[in-house]
């Protein structure tokens, strides 16, 4: 209640003030284009530019968003990643929404399993919203947004090839070609990515073609096409994941464990078209998509033998099929004193999981707490449908040339809907079961915030944004009391642009999430019906610094404090290896994996006028990795160094560089989890844990050449 006072008092002195023009207005938008006039802006975002992906050397996104100050997410195995912003959703890790919008190229991409997976090499910019973003992003954004753009074409005609090579046998070729016509352009990009990976049966592989043709209809309008066409391979990247803490130091790797996944195959299709039209002070933008998402794999390692010491079949095997497609219209208008943004968006995502039985087996059940049997044949089928219609918008004003402000308004209207086929064995009998149910979602979520320019230095800006998160229509069967789970987030910052182009930006925040939707049972609890099982609060202090690149010496600085607890929950419940389960009071409890401090910063030194030096120091405080605040995981410091070398070739660019992660093969925990009794003994210690441990010291080296 302080927060919200200081936050309305702040918006009323405001109002006082006057002074000097500052230009043109733009408003924020959720298509292709980023837009962003941060003297203007009311919130809390960060612009990631090619140039600082490339430093970064990115073998997973989570590497370019550690940049960023509030990014709280846990780096694992493999390519597909989960997005977490200021501790919201830290929680969980199976199978829970990410609460965080993804949109590629205009395209809300939907997360399966809590997971998104992406076509690294195709990146060109991340723009970061921090906070509840149901206003501009709807259903997913319930604590933020990622708004990923892909590569465009330049202004001058060129190609590249690339090369690069690392530790573990990772390999990366990469091909690109831009050309200007008078009436037309394209970009085509190839690339292919492969290692084997540091944990056992960790071996990938990633084949991409993407890329997109312009026309233009005249000097003020054109259509863009664009696609992408990405194949994957994941050998079992699950086998990174060790039970205990013995096991992460005597056998880091997992070299005698088996993995749950096995073989996995993705196609990830995109297509989009683009119409663009700019007016005098407007423009206008309708782009239609379509998203395709194909996962298949073999699951569940079984010991059908009777051979107690060796799993020796994987007993499932899964399709799960996302198809999304759908139109957005954007209107926008630009103006001295005042910007406004009218959209439409109408969407329909389709999932469909198909999963069969390979085997004939026994498996506990702990929800049932008991014994099953599964039967080679048994199939489900499930088919999930869930249709978008929303408007939403964006109202900048100048109040004085000195004080914006800005409101946003989103209204949504969701149908969900799910069938279910099953096709059973009881031991004697088949049968065929199915199920279905449906559901309507209604739901308004808004923004309002201030920006108040006291000079180039220092800008004050406030919000108060809300966000949303929708149950699904399957949970809404088994408990049709489910609410939504909601967030609002109060934050005051600044930011500025000092002397010598040194820039900053600070804010201070709370979110407070209510209703948050997990099982029943706990985070591991399968079977376990959902429930609104209890609300957070998150509060933090975020700084970025950045003093100017083209100095012989400059830096970037991403500094993060994280206080995130739980202000109300249900009993916490752990399950035994005695088939018993216990429950624990966690109200008041930190949020696990959340460290309440995080540091990234990079510096960099210009050598020569061809040579550049880069050091990284990413450093992390202690977190627990269990709810019940039992164990406590040590925080760690990594330093990672890197050589980048750029010189001409007959006008051409000739680009080199070498990399070293981790320089002093430090040996620490990528995640750790901590769920239920595992070793069997009835206590809750560090063996219980499921880690996954760091490579540690690791090389790369590579060469680009543009012509």
């Amino acid at each position: 209640m302080k927060l919200r006072c200081s936050l309305v008092a702040i918006l009323a002195l405001s109002t006082l003030q006057a002074s000097e023009d500052l230009g043109t207005l733009n408003v924020n938008s959720s298509t292709i284009d980023i837009k962003t006039n941060l003297s203007t802006e009311s919130s809390s975002i960060a612009i990631i530019d090619e140039e600082t992906i490339d430093i970064v050397g990115s073998k997973n996104i989570t590497d370019i968003l550690r940049t960023v100050p509030g990014m709280t997410n846990v780096a694992r195995a493999g390519e597909t990643v989960q997005f977490r912003f200021r501790g919201v959703g830290a929680q969980q890790y199976m199978g829970e929404k990410p609460g965080v919008a993804i949109v590629i190229d205009g395209v809300p991409v939907m997360s399966i399993s809590g997971g998104v997976r992406l076509n690294l090499d195709d990146i060109k910019s991340v723009k970061v919203i921090k906070g509840s973003a149901s206003y501009l992003y709807g259903d997913t954004a319930l604590s933020g947004a990622v708004i990923i753009t892909t590569k465009k074409m330049n202004t001058k005609s060129e190609s590249s090839i690339s090369t690069e090579f690392g530790s573990y046998g990772f390999q990366n070729y990469k091909a690109s070609t831009t050309q200007n016509m008078e009436n037309f352009s394209f970009n085509l990009n190839g690339s292919y990515r492969s290692t084997d990976g540091y944990w056992t049966d960790s071996e990938m592989w990633t084949k991409s073609v993407n890329g997109k043709f312009s026309y233009y209809l005249d000097d003020s309008s054109d259509l863009t096409f664009g696609a992408d066409i990405t194949d994957k391979y994941d050998q079992g990247g699950a086998r990174s994941v060790v039970a205990g803490e013995t096991a992460a130091k005597e056998n880091p790797k997992g070299e005698a464990d088996t993995g749950y996944n096995k073989d996995s195959g993705i196609d990830l299709d995109k297509y989009y078209l683009s119409y663009n039209k700019e007016f005098d002070n407007s423009s206008l933008q309708i782009t239609t998509y379509k998203y395709n998402d194909l996962y298949e794999l073999i699951s569940n390692p079984q010991d059908t033998d009777n051979d107690t010491s060796t799993k020796n079949i994987y007993v499932n095997e899964s399709h799960d099929d996302l198809t999304q497609k759908g139109i957005k219209l954007e209107y926008t208008t630009t103006g001295d004193t005042m910007a406004s943004l009218f959209g439409i968006e109408v969407g329909q995502k389709e999932y469909e999981n198909t999963d069969e039985t390979l085997a004939n087996y026994s498996e506990y059940n702990t929800y049932s707490r008991q014994d099953e049997n599964y039967y080679e044949g048994e199939t489900s089928l499930t088919n999930s449908q869930d249709d978008t219609k929303a408007l939403y918008g964006e109202l900048k004003y100048n109040i004085t040339p000195k004080f914006t402000t800005t409101v946003n308004v989103r209204y949504d209207i969701q149908d969900k809907e799910y069938t279910t086929d099953s096709h059973d064995f009881n031991g004697t009998v088949w049968s065929d079961t199915i199920d279905s149910n449906s559901e309507s979602f209604r739901n308004t979520a808004y923004k309002l915030g201030t920006n108040y320019t006291v000079s180039k230095s220092l800008n004050i800006f406030t919000n108060i944004a809300t966000g949303y998160e929708t149950p699904d229509v399957t949970d809404l069967a088994e408990t049709p009391s489910l609410k939504n789970q909601t967030s609002i987030t109060y934050e005051v910052g600044s930011r500025g642009q000092m002397a010598n182009n040194f820039t900053y930006e600070t804010s201070i925040y709370q979110i407070d999430n209510k209703d948050i939707l997990g099982p029943e049972e706990g985070t591991y609890g399968f079977g376990s019906p959902m429930a609104n099982i209890g609300d957070s609060r998150h509060r933090g202090l975020e700084v970025s610094l950045k003093s100017d690149p083209e100095k012989t010496f400059s830096y970037s600085l991403a500094y993060t404090y994280l206080n995130a607890k739980y202000t109300s929950h249900l009993p916490h419940t752990i399950s035994f290896q005695d088939k018993t389960s216990h429950t624990y009071d966690i109200v008041g409890n930190d949020i696990p994996r959340v460290s309440k401090h995080t540091v990234d910063l990079f510096l960099n030194y210009k050598a020569t006028k061809k040579l550049k030096i880069i050091t990284e120091i990413y450093a992390k405080s202690s977190y627990w990795a269990d709810e019940m605040n039992m164990i406590k995981m040590d925080g760690y410091e990594v330093l990672n160094l890197q050589a980048r070398y750029n010189t001409k070739i007959s006008n051409n660019t000739l680009e080199f560089f070498v990399k070293v992660d981790n320089v002093f093969d430090k040996q620490f925990y990528r995640a750790a989890y901590l769920h239920r009794d595992k070793r069997g003994d009835l206590g809750i210690d560090r063996e219980d844990l499921s880690l996954t441990v760091d490579p540690g010291r690791v090389y790369y080296a590579g060469v680009k050449y543009i012509f």
